[in-house]
């Protein structure tokens, strides 16, 4: 890559490949290229960012949960409206579901509206928790967990999360996952100090103390 960008010049950032990061988008051509991942982790889209449209971009985000909910709803709603839109979604669902099944069909539409947003939330933190633990990212899984567990207080989900992330922090993978990110932080905070064989060095170290974490992949990555 450093020949050919010294002969083609780019004026933005140039980012090389990831560990595996070409199994998994392949070896697109053109420059410059993009991809766009859902929440899934599926490719929608490859191929020239200029071609992406506003069209395509409401499509991908249809399904989004909101930020925000900017619906007006019954009185009675309001309040799960309030703590869904500060951020309080666990008490926002639980408040939603007890009226869920209202007879009063602008109640009962209302909380279902509500409850799905939460639903479907929940759903995309759940599926970006499987990818973490995939790419064995133990911090980055415990941070979303704890941040999880406080936002979706007072619903199963909120629970699970409060639970998980206490039995990770006491996990193993978890502790040499937090002394291998330290380790390849002053690593890096050395920046142009550690050159060539001398950052190599340093980086080996690091692989081969904590051969089967994040950092350590990312460590190789970065070899010179």
């Amino acid at each position: 890559m450093a020949e050919w960008l010294q002969k083609n010049p780019l004026n933005y950032g140039v980012v090389s490949k990831a560990p595996g990061i070409s199994a998994y988008i392949g070896n697109g051509q053109g420059v410059p290229r993009g991809w766009v991942i859902s929440a899934e982790g599926k490719i929608v889209f490859s191929g020239k960012p200029a071609d992406i449209t506003d069209a395509m971009v409401e499509e991908w985000l249809k399904d989004c949960p909101a930020a925000q909910i900017e619906r007006e709803v019954c009185a009675k709603l309001r309040p799960a409206v309030k703590s869904y839109n500060t951020g309080k979604y666990g008490k926002a669902l639980k408040d939603a579901e007890e009226l869920e099944q209202s007879e009063d069909e602008t109640v009962k539409a209302d909380a279902s509206f509500i409850a799905e947003r939460v639903r479907k939330a929940i759903g995309w933190r759940k599926d970006a928790a499987k990818r973490l633990a995939e790419d064995k990212e133990w911090v980055k899984l415990h941070t979303l967990l704890s941040e999880d567990a406080v936002a979706y207080a007072g619903c199963e989900y909120g629970d699970e999360c409060k639970e998980k992330a206490k039995t990770l922090k006491g996990e193993d993978k978890y502790k040499e996952a937090v002394a291998a990110e330290k380790m390849l932080g002053k690593i890096t905070e050395q920046g142009e100090r550690l050159k060539g064989e001398a950052l190599n060095r340093e980086l080996d170290k690091l692989i081969d103390k904590y051969p089967d974490t994040a950092a350590a992949d990312r460590a190789k990555a970065m070899k010179q």
